[in-house]
C-alpha cells in the first residue's frame, strides 16, 4: 500500500510538473503577442500624436451632455452588446432604472485602468458596482427597496460567488484554453493577444490560473451549479416579479457563458 501510495504521488506530481511545463511555454509565447501587440498600439498613437501636432490640430474637446450619464464600455461584440459582464451588467441596469445614458464606445479605460466607468456632468465614476450605488444616490433609485437585510446578505453571498468565483473560470476559457478561434467574439487579433495575456496575468494573481484546466472547469461547473441552485425556479434571484442589483450582475456574466462562450457552456451543462 505504500509504495502504490507512493507511486500515486510521483504521477500526481508529474502531471502537475508536465502541466506547469506547457503552461510556462503558453505564457512566453503570448507574451510576445502581448509586447507585440502593445508596440503597434503605442506605436499608432505616437504617430497620431505627432501627425496632429505637425499638423496644427488642436485635441478634440468631447462634448458632454448635461445630466446624461455617458458610459465608457468597449466596442459593441457579435453575440452580446458587450464582451465583458460589468459592462453589460451596468447598461442593463440602467435600462431597466429608467436612466438617461449614452454610450461611448471605445478602448478607454479609467485611472484606475478599469471598463466600465461613467461620467455625469463634472463627476466621474469608475468600477460597475459603484457605478451603480452612485446613479441609485443621484437619481433616487432602489431596485434593493424591498428586500430585508438577510436577503440583502443573500444576494451580497451570490454577487461575490458570481464576480469574484465564476468569472476567473469564464475569462480562463475564453481568453485561453476556448477551442474556437477567438476573433469570432468580435475582438481584432491585436486585441486578443493585448487582453489575452493581461487577463491571464490578472487571473494568475488572484490565484485562479494556478490551477490546471480540468480543476478550473470543475470549478467553474460547481460555481454555476450553485448559482442555479441559489435562484431555483424563480425568474430572479431573490423575486419573480422584480430584479434587484445582483440579478444585473448575474445576467451579465451568465449571458457571455450562453452567447459568447458557448463551448463553455457546454461544458458546464
Amino acid at each position: 500500500m505504500n509504495y502504490l501510495g507512493s507511486r500515486s504521488a510521483i504521477l500526481s506530481s508529474n502531471l502537475r510538473v508536465n502541466y506547469l511545463a506547457k503552461a510556462n511555454q503558453s505564457q512566453t509565447t503570448a507574451f510576445f503577442k502581448y509586447a507585440l501587440a502593445s508596440t503597434l498600439f503605442n506605436s499608432f498613437k505616437a504617430y497620431s500624436l505627432i501627425k496632429n501636432k505637425i499638423k496644427g490640430k488642436k485635441p478634440v474637446v468631447e462634448q458632454i451632455p448635461k445630466d446624461t450619464v455617458i458610459i465608457y464600455q468597449f466596442p459593441r461584440a457579435f453575440n452580446t452588446p458587450s464582451l465583458s459582464p460589468f459592462c453589460l451588467k451596468l447598461e442593463t441596469w440602467c435600462r431597466a432604472a429608467n436612466i438617461n445614458y449614452q454610450n461611448k464606445l471605445g478602448m478607454n479605460v479609467s485611472s484606475r485602468g478599469t471598463v466600465p466607468f461613467i461620467r455625469l456632468n463634472d463627476y466621474v465614476i469608475e468600477d460597475s458596482e459603484k457605478c451603480i450605488e452612485y446613479l441609485s444616490k443621484v437619481f433616487k433609485v432602489d431596485l434593493n427597496s424591498e428586500l430585508s437585510d438577510d436577503q440583502k446578505a443573500f444576494a451580497r453571498a451570490a454577487l461575490a460567488l458570481t464576480e469574484e468565483n465564476l468569472k476567473w473560470s469564464m475569462v480562463m476559457h475564453r481568453f485561453w484554453y476556448s477551442p474556437i478561434a477567438k476573433q469570432e467574439t468580435g475582438l481584432p487579433l491585436l486585441s486578443i493577444w493585448f487582453f489575452g495575456y493581461r487577463m491571464f496575468r490578472a487571473a494568475w494573481y488572484s490565484g485562479a490560473a494556478r490551477y490546471t484546466k480540468q480543476e478550473i472547469y470543475e470549478k467553474g461547473k460547481r460555481d454555476l451549479s450553485a448559482l442555479d441552485a441559489l435562484i431555483g425556479e424563480k425568474k430572479f434571484l431573490l423575486s419573480d416579479t422584480k430584479p434587484c442589483d445582483v440579478d444585473f450582475a448575474i445576467f451579465g456574466l451568465c449571458a457571455q457563458l450562453i452567447y459568447s462562450d458557448p463551448n463553455l457552456s457546454n461544458t458546464y451543462s
